[in-house]
């Protein structure tokens, strides 16, 4: 009886396999369709892999057919990689495709390192035979050479310059008593969750027509607006006289973390005419530092945009803070808190004095209906600490408990929208009608006499609140 089985087995097999082959149609007049002609990637860093991109092939005909062959036009030796039907591979055979279906192929790319400062366009195609018909999808990426730094620890005075994009690996670390300069136009991206640790002193010398970046390393548009992507800059403790003019750092879990000075007179941070944006925590986290700001834009992150905690010095000048986040979560945080102690781990509160906390000609604004947020209690009981803040000539987005009369804190200063252009789109310039509009203060302007545009402040009726001056046109 077993022997008998086997033969039938057999038969079916063959019968089968028949029956599929006569499926298939060979008809030269058959061809593939794609959804694309070209796979585009953005500008892929040396030695660093792409995020996927696909293409989509279409059978339009009623008719199944056979691929004969899927192949990379640069086979083994081609810098991208394909995956077929779920098989990573850089040729496929005799594959089935039926009458009025599709497949998928997924396309990654990781470029050599070309020894040149501008990008180069890297190129291979996907190669298809049909029925005798050979076509093909072109592939397409802009490869760019990096200095690649892993794990590294700067330990002598070094300066970075604008000759190629610096890709930092892992942390990188700037050693005590030593400063990293960073020259106008340079560009460091840092991989996933990587972080500047600066022990020592950073110096950034960005330009008005030449900042320096800090961004995350992936580089598609789906990314450009992605917070979280790398860890941040942190000035640790004892860290001093960093100076950043003219940055734009984004898309962090932290945008710069302040720590303690642990000296009396010396700033830990220097920041004028800079964009921190789209953090996935603060823009600006400073715990018990000396910080001076002008003509910065904080905006949009997830927790407080701005934290002044555990006691501090602190002036900002010609500050836009504005939050409108609304990636992933709902915010519940402020966009400015001010806070003078903390809770030690054997629960116990820790004062910490804030001696100076002063806005001058600055919008804190935002989404919901409270954006200040000042902690100087605890259990209802006032902490025996200096909480000293005033804002003078500002929006601000307060409770209205708050006596906005109280000159001690406020001077000047009212709750009125400041009528942003596009918000929630990322543009925090001002409207025609915009109430910060010529009322700052001229002494404080004279200070950072071009906004972050680069537009005069002096140019008009007088200065407007906040990081960015409105001109009018003239009517005609």
């Amino acid at each position: 009886m077993k022997k008998a089985i086997l033969p039938i087995l057999i038969i079916a097999i063959v019968w089968l396999t028949s029956c599929y082959k006569e499926t298939i149609s060979s008809d030269p007049a058959i061809k593939l369709s794609f959804s694309t002609d070209t796979v585009m990637f953005d500008t892929v860093f040396t030695s660093v892999g792409s995020a996927t991109r696909f293409v989509k092939i279409y059978n339009k005909s009623n008719k199944d057919i056979e691929i004969k062959s899927i192949e990379l036009a640069g086979g083994r030796t081609s810098p991208y990689r394909i995956n077929v039907d779920g098989e990573p591979t850089p040729s496929a055979k005799n594959v089935y495709l039926k009458g009025s279906d599709s497949l998928f192929i997924f396309v990654e790319v990781t470029v050599n390192p070309t020894n040149n400062n501008s990008p180069l366009l890297i190129t291979d195609s996907i190669i298809f035979n049909t029925n005798g018909n050979i076509q093909d999808v072109k592939l397409a990426a802009w490869g760019q050479d990096v200095h690649l730094l892993k794990n590294t620890t700067i330990t002598t005075n070094t300066i970075f310059t604008a000759d190629k994009p610096y890709l930092v690996v892992n942390d990188m670390v700037v050693a005590p008593n030593t400063n990293l300069t960073i020259n106008a136009g340079a560009a460091l991206h840092f991989h996933n969750l990587a972080t500047l640790k600066v022990l020592g002193s950073l110096t950034v010398n960005g330009e008005p027509n030449s900042p320096v970046t800090f961004a995350g390393d992936r580089l598609e548009e789906f990314y450009q607006d992605k917070a979280g992507q790398w860890g941040g800059i942190w000035l640790s403790a004892g860290s001093h006289d960093s100076f950043i003019n003219w940055a734009e750092i984004k898309n962090a879990i932290y945008g710069i973390v302040a720590d303690t000075i642990g000296e009396i007179n010396t700033k830990t941070l220097t920041i004028h005419n800079s964009r921190i944006q789209n953090m996935s925590v603060n823009a600006l986290l400073a715990r018990g530092s000396v910080v001076e700001a002008g003509n910065c834009l904080f905006a949009n992150t997830a927790d407080q945009t701005v934290s002044l905690i555990w006691g501090g010095d602190y002036n900002f000048y010609h500050c836009t803070i504005a939050n409108y986040w609304g990636q992933y979560i709902s915010r519940k945080s402020p966009a400015l808190l001010l806070w003078n102690y903390y809770i030690d781990n054997n629960n116990n509160i820790q004062p910490r004095d804030i001696v100076n906390a002063y806005f001058g000609n600055c919008i804190i604004y935002g989404s919901r209906n409270v954006e200040v947020s000042i902690i100087n209690k605890y259990n209802n009981q006032s902490v025996n600490a200096q909480l000293n803040y005033i804002f003078d000539n500002c929006i601000v987005r307060v409770d209205q408990t708050l006596d906005l009369t109280n000159e001690t804190h406020f001077r000047n200063t009212t709750t009125e929208n400041p009528k942003f252009k596009l918000p929630f789109e990322g543009n925090f310039e001002l409207d025609t009608l915009s109430a910060a509009k010529d009322i700052g203060l001229k002494n404080i302007s004279i200070l950072f006499p071009f906004d972050l545009n680069n537009i005069s402040r002096t140019s008009d009726n007088g200065p407007d609140l906040g990081a960015f001056e409105r001109i009018e046109k003239d009517k005609k």
